[in-house]
């Protein structure tokens, strides 16, 4: 596969993708740069902001800027179209994808502008943790200074550009040569195979938040804490668990909660009070009617058909 990022990269530089980007970021007052599917720079960044450039350069808040714009190409990529979005520094980004065959392979972000009206009117949601720029301000009076330098554009501006940059990318990848075309195939021979590819940089995002339901579905989950183990935003957490799981927080819950509780059912004495307890329900009433959508029956019933045993001793 790093073939094809490589031809990627080569196909841009032949299409003066670079002199394209400065142009853009020139005319719009957006910063501009291309990454790979894993959020890492393929470009260089075109008229990158004080703040932001900062804010990458840094140790402690680097990491957070390479995964925004990892997680912002990559729902680009699951909606095949330009996605605006809040980075974690509160900062308006859209990311365009860049898809050839059905195939992601990175995305143009551009943006570092704040709205003129609020994002939130806007619909317009985080995709990781927000930062405290309070405590960023107050360690740094130049970040500050440099946060308030920061293009402030309306939100139809920032829409409209994103379209602009949409088309342009899809008139440049429409036919990205031979040799790109050649590597797609054997890509795509591959994806036919049993041979693994390698995994969506958001496949295993959620996974910190599973393994913590599977061992601790007795104690309280909220979307607010699971989302804060994943390092992302709750909003962008809820939205990509219901999309992975089908089902949202709080069913995949009690889901899980019902499984275990069929195990307490059929392998020991304790009553339904006890094991819905046990299992995370406050309320015996409300387990049995969990238990009931769940599965059709109640616990007590469940138990005489899976164990009809379980009276007699």
């Amino acid at each position: 596969m790093n073939g094809a990022w490589e031809i990627l990269h080569g196909t841009l530089k032949h299409a003066d993708f670079q002199r394209f980007q400065d142009y853009l970021a020139t005319s719009t007052g957006l910063a501009v740069i291309t990454v790979d599917y894993k959020g890492m720079p393929l470009t260089r960044h075109s008229g990158c902001h004080d703040f932001c450039r900062m804010l990458r350069d840094s140790p402690d808040y680097g990491d957070r800027c390479e995964k925004c714009d990892s997680f912002g190409g990559v729902e680009a990529a699951r909606s095949k179209e330009a996605f605006l979005y809040l980075c974690h520094a509160n900062i308006v980004d859209v990311a365009v994808p860049i898809i050839i065959n059905e195939l992601y392979l990175g995305a143009v972000m551009a943006g570092q502008v704040r709205l003129e009206n609020d994002a939130e009117s806007y619909a317009v949601e985080p995709v990781y943790k927000m930062t405290d720029l309070n405590r960023v301000f107050s360690q740094s009076k130049v970040m500050q200074e440099a946060y308030k330098r920061l293009p402030v554009m309306t939100y139809e501006k920032v829409v409209a550009t994103a379209k602009i940059i949409e088309t342009i990318c899809q008139y440049m990848v429409k036919s990205p040569g031979e040799q790109l075309m050649k590597e797609l195939t054997v890509i795509n021979e591959m994806a036919a195979s049993d041979k693994p590819l390698p995994a969506s940089p958001t496949e295993d995002l959620i996974k910190p938040a599973l393994a913590y339901i599977e061992q601790h579905y007795d104690k309280k989950c909220t979307v607010n804490a699971l989302a804060h183990r994943c390092n992302i935003s709750e909003s962008y957490f809820s939205r990509l668990f219901c999309k992975q799981m089908g089902k949202s927080v709080p069913q995949y819950v009690c889901h899980v909660r019902v499984n275990k509780a069929k195990v307490l059912l059929l392998n020991s004495r304790s009553t339904i009070g006890e094991i819905a307890g046990a299992c995370g329900f406050e309320d015996a009433s409300y387990f049995i009617k969990v238990f009931k959508r769940e599965t059709g029956v109640t616990p007590a019933v469940f138990r005489l058909t899976m164990w009809p045993s379980a009276e007699e001793a």
